[in-house]
């Protein structure tokens, strides 16, 4: 055979693998179809290969592998796709402007927790303190900055307290790692709930964060966990129970950052009704601080 006829149906055999790896992206019945053409015309093809050259059987083979890893790129890119759109889509981004971002790197701290880098970085308009949340809730908040890439510190590590409102009523409270000294057990990547006494979380209340001044470190209303077990009442000026944490932190892949919006103009001032007894009006009042 000559080396043109050759060439032209390696040409033949690559665009059929090609099409193969469409029509497995496509589903299972496309590629059914797709299957039995391509053993009809690959096989004497094959045949007519058997006696190529070594070289050109290396290239065809170098060739295959480079449409594998490029099929197997857009699979991926396109499940990153959904899985963004479904963020977009979920209860932490409404009314919210999100940076997309994909988890990169994650480090185990030695007391516990985590923290995992991002890439998105100051280049993409993230700034530290950033709230970053996943389609199910709270991640955590920004921690460190550079160019192309964020640390995030995650709900649960050491040192992370978050500012919460708890159950129907929006009981104030904080939810953070437990303590080593904890009388109560917790399972692990449990959070402890910390509310004032006489106010009590009840098994199956929303944590909520309560929200900070322009959304710094954290922004309102972003789902923490669920209450899971409440703690027994001993007398203390406190109630703890234990939180599921809304996020597995474990397979963190797609995350938003919050990108915060500082107030521009003072809120409208108000001033009460006739007999209410209030003469003037009342000044701009800050929002809940929450707590890192």
């Amino acid at each position: 055979m000559g080396q043109l006829a050759r060439r032209r149906l390696l040409v033949v055999l690559a665009t059929l693998t090609l099409a193969l790896l469409l029509a497995d992206l496509a589903g299972a019945g496309v590629a059914d179809g797709v299957r039995r053409a391509g053993g009809v015309l690959l096989g004497p093809v094959q045949r007519v290969l058997a006696a190529a050259p070594r070289d050109e059987l290396a290239d065809l083979e170098r060739e295959n592998v480079r449409l594998r890893a490029l099929a197997a790129d857009q699979q991926e890119r396109l499940e990153a796709a959904a899985r963004l759109a479904t963020l977009l889509g979920s209860g932490p981004a409404a009314g919210q402007r999100l940076v997309g971002a994909r988890v990169v790197a994650t480090t185990v701290a030695p007391l516990g927790g985590r923290s995992v880098t991002v890439d998105a970085g100051s280049r993409d308009g993230v700034r530290a303190d950033s709230t970053v949340v996943a389609a199910d809730g709270l991640v955590g908040r920004i921690v460190s900055v550079s160019p192309w890439t964020s640390d995030v510190q995650v709900v649960g590590s050491a040192g992370s307290v978050v500012a919460v409102r708890t159950g129907p009523a929006g009981t104030l409270g904080t939810a953070a790692a437990p303590a080593p000294g904890d009388a109560e057990p917790r399972p692990r990547g449990a959070l402890t709930l910390s509310v004032i006494a006489p106010g009590a979380p009840v098994v199956g209340d929303t944590v909520r964060t309560l929200g900070s001044v322009d959304d710094v470190p954290y922004a309102a209303g972003i789902v923490v966990g669920t209450v899971t077990d409440v703690d027994p009442d001993l007398g203390q000026p406190t109630r703890t129970a234990t939180v599921r944490p809304a996020v597995d932190v474990d397979a963190l892949d797609v995350v938003g950052i919050v990108v915060p919006q500082a107030r521009r103009a003072p809120r409208a001032a108000t001033s009460g009704g006739a007999g209410s007894g209030a003469g003037s009006s009342t000044g701009p009042v800050a929002g809940g601080g929450g707590a890192r």
